[in-house]
């Protein structure tokens, strides 16, 4: 093995869990002495040269091109993906162009432009852009944006404010796409019959999504290193069976003209698929391994893989930040290690004359993607879906033998005749419906996704590496040894047979955006107290971060959902917490919703006292907001929505019992609330503001933060928090930001546009 590239890649992997990368001093220093160690300490020699490496590679690509400024600037840039529509809005990534290091590393910005012209992948726009960090909310169960940003080198987020057509696309693959997407619409399965020919996912729908989600299978319709690896796979039997059946005696000659022509193949699909930062890898991954498996130098599978990831982590040392690189790179090492056991020296020569052993080994390969693509997805992606992996056993080994053939044929000869035949989409179409009405049935499953904390994914992996080292390994006693492993699983388990203690309990403030949604927790049940926005008919906090979040927490019981007013950035997720816990009681003055209304009241929830402080009367607005307060006889917290002066003065005077050790603020911060009077009342140790990273409101006030700080409070926000955790226990109280305490890492801090980019 080699223990430069081992000490390098492992380096750029562990620097997932870092919680900073290094200063310029110290990477400067750490390439000069890892040079200098280079012969004589080639694993501390690639370590720290991996060190210097990422941190260089970072600052370089987030050094914004044109620099950070607050007004609008103007880029030139290629449309590369149209990433989704809603109504009237675009979403789409663009390449920017005439940029310092446009050949040594590619920068891209998020788009969403407001009732745009007709757009096309390829095209060249000179645009001006109101633009924006790439930070976004952060949540236990939620999806990371910000890695996912990163790891695509996705360096800004912007609003298109107007824009100058440059040049209309000119690659084949524009020019396709524009012909192939109108006669794949009104298909049945059109939408997936796109994302797997051209890779363009513009059809696919959010329940699609959903539901590919639930499945574990939304890796079969994302160009990955299994879909390289399969086009590549058919191409070589093919050539390879036809050159033996015309040569006999051809001897390695014909072997390599089928991997030649395989490589080729997975050149053309990757460019048909646009070339994207994640099918890149996957297609130099598969060349790298091609190529090594025609070597006779490189005889160790392991040296391979070690080799493979050590050239795709030192061209791009951010793609372990995706998950398409672990789905692919498994899916890559699932196959070598299959061929490499299946295809000894004995057995290779019996294969030659021969289809069922190539046909054998093909199912071998199959099953294994199977079940290693599933238990991978499972863990990347925050838990495990029941059927996740007897959908990978059945849709894989369909997608490879009928799906990609029958999809990739008519490709072909649609292409030849020039797009003209209509029908031609026909069998490969109907070759998807059992996949998408499996999908559909999927929806009437009960349980069919369990979102797993990040100690549960970490136990359940090393239980998987436990299980796999004992079928391997002979010796009883490193058998012993290897059990192990299995102690984290156990221990996990055990935690979770045993109840929570009675007296412990949390408030859980979600990062929502600029809205609100908190969550009180206790003993596996909870109380929701606002659902943040909802936009257009497809995004919804309440589905996007709050139901996540409960499934990551275990939470599948909520008793109450108090909804302190009408407010969009308040109950716009309503409908769908309401049909995801239908037994909820909804305690709310909005009137199509109402169930219990928020007249002063108490009730007794699981030990704790759930007090309803106003209104007296329904009132309209803001300061009719359910003021709510939550108790035990150690800790208090006040939930106050977004009530104004007018309602802190008539609380204050009627000398309702308001102190609380903790204080979400009530309207966010803004100054119309927050009144000096409210706050001695109150008289708050910790205050939380529910107002998101750099929102057009300039929420919090800095004149109501201080307020706060001047009596002795501390303060949190959610924007640059994340989500902020409360623990009560008997006399004790912890807080935990997402930020700072639950994923402390480099890549889940603040970005701040218009501000210092260093990584440190």
């Amino acid at each position: 093995m080699n223990r430069f590239m081992f000490g390098f890649s492992i380096t750029i992997i562990s620097t997932l869990l870092w919680p900073m990368l290094p200063p310029a001093p110290i990477y400067f220093s750490a390439v000069v002495v890892g040079l200098l160690m280079l012969q004589r300490y080639p694993l501390v020699s690639g370590s720290l040269l991996a060190v210097g490496w990422i941190s260089i590679f970072v600052q370089l690509l987030l050094v914004v091109e044109p620099p950070n400024k607050a007004q609008n600037v103007i880029v030139r840039g290629e449309i590369i993906s149209l990433v989704s529509s809603n109504g009237d809005w675009v979403s789409m990534d663009i390449r920017l162009l005439n940029s310092k290091n446009e050949i040594f590393l590619s920068k891209v910005l998020r788009a969403g432009w407001a009732r745009p012209p007709k757009l096309a992948v390829g095209q060249r726009w000179e645009l001006e852009l109101k633009a924006k960090p790439i930070t976004g909310v952060l949540n236990q169960g939620g999806y990371n944006q910000q890695r996912n940003l990163l790891s695509r080198h996705i360096v800004l987020k912007a609003s298109v404010q107007s824009g100058t057509l440059l040049a209309e696309p000119l690659s084949v693959r524009s020019q396709l796409l524009a012909k192939l997407k109108p006669a794949l619409t009104d298909r049945e399965n059109g939408d997936l019959l796109l994302a797997l020919l051209l890779g363009d996912k513009s059809l696919l729908s959010s329940r699609r999504w959903e539901d590919l989600r639930s499945s574990g299978t939304g890796h079969l319709i994302a160009i990955s290193g299994l879909h390289l690896s399969v086009v590549s796979s058919w191409v070589f039997l093919v050539l390879q069976f036809t050159l033996t059946y015309c040569r006999p005696s051809q001897g390695r000659s014909g072997i390599l003209i089928a991997g030649l022509g395989a490589a080729i193949s997975a050149i053309c699909y990757a460019y048909f698929a646009g070339f994207a930062l994640p099918t890149q890898r996957a297609l130099l991954m598969l060349l790298i391994m091609l190529l090594l498996m025609f070597l006779k130098r490189f005889s160790s599978p392991w040296e391979r893989l070690l080799f493979a990831l050590f050239i795709i982590l030192l061209i791009d040392p951010l793609a372990c930040m995706s998950a398409g690189f672990w789905l692919s790179f498994s899916a890559l090492t699932i196959i070598l290690l299959t061929v490499s056991q299946k295809n000894s020296q004995q057995d290779y020569r019996k294969a030659k004359a021969g289809v069922v052993h190539w046909l054998g080994l093909f199912w071998a390969i199959q099953w294994r993607l199977s079940i290693g693509l599933g238990l991978v997805q499972s863990l990347l992606f925050g838990g495990i879906s029941f059927y996740g992996l007897m959908f990978n056993l059945i849709f894989v080994p369909w997608f490879s033998f009928v799906v990609i053939p029958l999809s990739f044929v008519s490709f072909v000869t649609w292409g030849l005749f020039g797009g003209e035949l209509s029908n031609v989409f026909y069998l490969a179409d109907l070759s998807l419906s059992p996949f998408s009405d499996s999908l559909a049935l999927l929806e009437n499953l009960p349980n069919a996704w369990l979102s797993l904390s990040s100690q549960e994914i970490l136990a359940v992996a090393l239980l998987l590496i436990g299980g796999w080292l004992i079928l391997r390994l002979t010796r009883l006693t490193w058998r012993l040894v290897s059990l192990v492993f299995s102690l984290p699983f156990i221990i996990t388990a055990v935690d979770h047979i045993t109840p929570l203690e009675e007296n412990e309990w949390r408030l859980h403030l979600l990062d929502v955006g600029q809205g609100l949604s908190a969550v009180i927790e206790k003993s596996g049940r909870a109380i929701i107290y606002d659902t943040g926005a909802a936009y257009g008919e497809h995004f919804s906090y309440a589905e996007r971060v709050v139901a996540p979040f409960l499934k990551y927490r275990g939470i599948n019981h909520v008793d109450y959902i108090i909804v302190s007013h009408g407010d969009n950035d308040h109950a716009g997720g309503i409908s769908v917490l309401r049909q995801q816990f239908p037994k909820a009681q909804i305690i709310t003055d909005v009137r199509e919703y109402s169930q219990l209304d928020c007249r002063p009241k108490s009730i007794h929830w699981h030990g704790l006292d759930v007090d309803i402080i106003a209104p007296a009367l329904p009132i309209s607005g803001n300061n009719g907001s359910c003021v709510v307060k939550v108790s035990d006889k150690f800790h208090q917290i006040l939930l106050p929505g977004d009530i104004e002066k007018a309602t802190e003065r008539l609380l204050t005077r009627e000398e309702s019992a308001l102190k609380s050790e903790v204080l979400v603020a009530p309207h966010h911060g803004s100054r119309t609330s927050s009144t000096v009077g409210f706050i001695d009342k109150v008289s708050p140790k910790l205050v939380l503001f529910a107002a998101g990273f750099n929102n057009r409101y300039g929420f919090p006030k800095q004149n109501i933060i201080d307020r706060y700080t001047k009596q002795g409070a501390r303060v949190l926000v959610t924007g640059e928090e994340g989500q902020i955790s409360v623990l009560f226990h008997q006399q004790e109280r912890q807080v935990r930001g997402y930020r700072t305490n639950l994923a402390p890492f480099w890549y889940n801090r603040l970005f701040r546009f218009g501000e210092s980019v260093d990584p440190e």
